[in-house]
């Protein structure tokens, strides 16, 4: 006797059941998730699965993975900015929030039209891209993030590496910068080869403690260098380029939205990420502005690219390196997570624990060791790596990709538009723009600073 095979209905408001695995448990549709905030997740065993992470800990994740290398530099680039820079730091962080929550209803969007994203996606901001605009928008998104992300581990790197040689000079004066980044390349191998934020939420928590706690020794050694300082702060006319490598700064700063869809895509209600967004910049504003205002007003055209070099000497700058660098550690872990999961699905690596993972981890970080010991300028890297795909990913796609699958609609899945008010587009055009225009000219300011300023003698494998 032939058996009938039932076919899931996927727009029906019912419960929904897996079309491949039987056993699974049912699945309350995306569009009505506020009804159903305990509901488990499948799981590939068959069984209900609760792991995952809550808004509050993707907040986490957003903190230490945006906080540190922002909190050392921006000091400085708001000095070469002049005072318009404090206004442009919260411009930015204000927008670059605003292409966060853009991206996770894009998310929210593939969810309700596509049954296939509501389990685990390995490369969920490629997808968005993939069903906003076409392949070619997938492939562009995928450099950017591979480049982002690998470029900002370099910077992690190179700073963790500065601050400890910073410290251990009196001790080790023989051990030089070099010597340090290869040090922590090889420390940080093993952790690297553990699976997606979930499998390492305790990270999150340690990346945002040794943030919070190095913001605070740096910001109290700023006040006692500032009330025993009897100097004249200096604040010279900037030039254009100044102003652009700090755009580009800043920009980075903020650029945390390349691996936001994978946290999202790690939570157990993703509807939520929105909260976690918000939650996330008002912690980073909260740990930035203190230090900005601090430093443009104590030490003015005095400020270090690194805003612990220019602090005085003291047990509480030995506590902030010692903080900072274990933060620039942990949060390499979180930053180069997306890409080793990209690179590990062009190779069809499987998402559990295997040989083959930690072969491909590895050969990244020593592909970093190898760029970094080769242009070892965190600052001129950082920025132009803000300024370049950066821009992109914070600025400019989040919006376009919002807009164009608010566009569509397809009759025969019940797909309807999703209506954008007029000043809402606009103001969405105008954020385009100005992350097109400012990034161009941030990104052309810090290459040819890099290429003005390179020396081989400087370079550390030559």
């Amino acid at each position: 006797m032939n058996k009938r095979t039932s076919v899931p209905n996927y727009e029906s408001t019912s419960s929904i059941t897996h079309p491949i695995i039987s056993g699974f448990p049912p699945v309350p549709p995306v569009t009505d998730k506020a009804k159903y905030p305990d509901e488990p997740k499948p799981s590939l065993n068959g069984h209900a699965s609760k792991a995952g992470l809550s808004a509050f800990t993707a907040a986490i994740f957003i903190v230490g993975e945006m906080a540190g290398s922002g909190m050392l530099a921006l000091p400085r680039a708001v000095v070469d900015s002049g005072w318009i820079g404090l206004i442009l730091l919260i411009v930015l962080s204000l927008t670059s929030c605003y292409g966060g929550t853009r991206l996770a209803l894009c998310w929210e969007i593939l969810e309700e039209r596509y049954p296939e994203y509501r389990g685990t996606t390995r490369n969920p901001y490629p997808s968005i891209a993939s069903r906003a605009v076409g392949a070619w928008g997938r492939y562009l998104v995928s450099a950017c993030v591979q480049i982002t992300l690998f470029g900002a581990g370099i910077v992690y790197l190179l700073l963790a590496s500065q601050n400890v040689q910073d410290l251990m000079k009196p001790i080790f004066p023989q051990v030089t910068f070099c010597t340090w980044f290869i040090i922590f390349a090889l420390v940080i191998i093993v952790p690297m080869w553990l699976g997606s934020p979930k499998d390492f939420w305790m990270v999150g928590f340690g990346a945002v403690l040794t943030t919070v706690l190095a913001c605070l020794f740096i910001q109290v050694q700023m006040v006692l260098d500032g009330v025993h300082s009897t100097g004249y702060v200096h604040h010279n006319p900037k030039s254009f380029k100044q102003f652009f490598l700090s755009f580009g700064i800043i920009l980075f700063s903020f650029g945390g939205a390349s691996t936001f869809p994978t946290i999202q895509n790690d939570m157990v209600d993703r509807a939520k990420f929105k909260m976690s967004v918000y939650m996330g910049f008002s912690v980073i504003l909260l740990l930035y502005l203190p230090l900005v205002i601090s430093g443009y007003l104590i030490y003015g055209d005095r400020m270090d690219a690194n805003i612990i070099i220019s602090l005085g000497r003291s047990v509480l700058v030995v506590l902030a390196n010692v903080f900072m660098a274990l933060h620039l550690i942990l949060a390499f872990l979180i930053v180069v997570n997306p890409v080793c999961q990209e690179v590990e699905n062009l190779f069809d690596i499987p998402h559990e624990f295997c040989v083959s993972r930690c072969v491909i981890r590895t050969f990244m970080v020593l592909l970093m060791v190898l760029i970094g010991e080769c242009v070892p300028h965190f600052d001129k890297l950082l920025a132009l790596v803000g300024g370049s795909t950066v821009s992109l990913l914070t600025f400019v796609l989040p919006n376009l990709f919002y807009m164009k699958l608010c566009d569509q609609e397809s009759p025969g899945s019940g797909w309807k538009k999703r209506p954008i008010s007029l000043h809402m587009r606009v103001f969405m055009w105008e954020l385009i723009l100005i992350g097109l225009f400012g990034g161009i000219a941030a990104t052309y300011s810090a290459f040819i600073a890099i290429v003005n300023s390179f020396s081989f003698s400087k370079a550390c494998l030559l």
